[in-house]
């Protein structure tokens, strides 16, 4: 945008939401840091949790919310739950889907509102793209697709921000990954040259932030772009050394075997997904960013996350 005067961030203090207020700042725009109500939900599923929206107690958090996001130009929520192992409790339904219902019908009309999201929503798609259709396959998935549907119900100048895997320094899931990987037993099914859309979450921020601020309108999904990192090259950037390589039958019946368990529990679906992630990987689509936003870090930066 031309003239940027201020740009309110939710979950200013998490994982994500940090560097993204760090993004912005190096940008020199001015981020108002905004506390998110911590809300919990009972619904399941995108007509439920509208309903809800619109009872009484809601209602009061909306006009709460909305006084302190207002004279904003730009509205970024990066608040969530950042657990895709996690169950379908009531507090990550409220974090991840109720809350974006609450953020999108506070934000100010005029304002550019990008809500962060996560590309799990497509869930185990062979190809990722910035379609609206989703496929979640997890509690964690599904809670974010249904903050998308609520998030697009205001349209306008909506964004729902797509990041992949995300990493960086201080996640734990970051540094699980890199034991694993630095592991004499860190594998990779096949040869290993299948893309996998694993992200720094520098790269992320600096995406949103250009999101955020852009004189252009972004479309209503954005996916973050590959980093051009595959299933072995991830081995060897993160472990330092060659992964062994296994059998693609064998792999697909380990994984397989893993997703039927996650029908009964949110954590077997997010381990196996991340273990078909490591193993297969998952291509997706060049998107809106692709010509237009080129990623500030490398793989010198994946190299020293080992």
């Amino acid at each position: 945008m031309t003239t940027v005067p201020s740009v309110a961030v939710l979950g200013a203090s998490g994982f994500v939401g940090s560097a993204v207020v760090e993004a912005l700042e190096h940008r020199g725009v001015e981020v108002r840091r905004v506390p998110s109500p911590r809300l919990s939900s009972s619904a399941r599923g995108a007509a439920e949790l509208s309903t809800q929206l619109a009872a009484p107690g809601l209602e009061r958090e909306v006009e709460s919310l909305r006084s302190a996001l207002a004279g904003c130009s730009v509205v970024v929520n990066a608040a969530g739950l950042a657990t895709a192992t996690a169950g379908g409790d009531d507090a990550l339904v409220g974090a991840d889907a109720l809350l974006p219902g609450v953020v999108a019908r506070a934000a100010p009309p005029a304002a550019r509102l990008v809500h962060v999201s996560s590309a799990a929503v497509q869930g185990r798609r062979e190809v990722l793209d910035e379609s609206l259709g989703t496929s979640p396959f997890s509690p964690y998935s599904a809670a974010k697709a249904w903050g998308e549907a609520l998030v697009q119900e205001r349209g306008g100048a909506t964004v729902c921000f797509r990041p992949t895997s995300v990493h960086g320094h201080g996640r734990a899931v970051t540094r699980t990954l890199a034991r694993a990987l630095g592991s004499p037993l860190a594998t990779v099914a096949g040869d290993g040259e299948r893309p996998t859309p694993q992200v720094l979450v520098a790269n992320v921020a600096d995406a949103i932030a250009y999101v955020a601020t852009c004189s252009e309108q972004p479309p209503p999904v954005v996916l973050q772009p590959w980093e051009g990192l595959t299933t072995a090259g991830l081995v060897r950037l993160l472990g330092g050394r060659e992964p062994v390589h296994l059998p693609e039958p064998l792999a697909r019946t380990v994984v397989g075997s893993g997703y039927r368990v996650a029908r009964w529990s949110g954590r077997a679906a997010g381990i196996a997904r991340r273990l078909d992630m490591m193993w297969f990987g998952q291509r997706q689509e060049p998107g809106w960013l692709e010509t237009r936003w080129q990623a500030p870090y490398g793989q010198d930066a994946w190299r020293d996350l080992a």
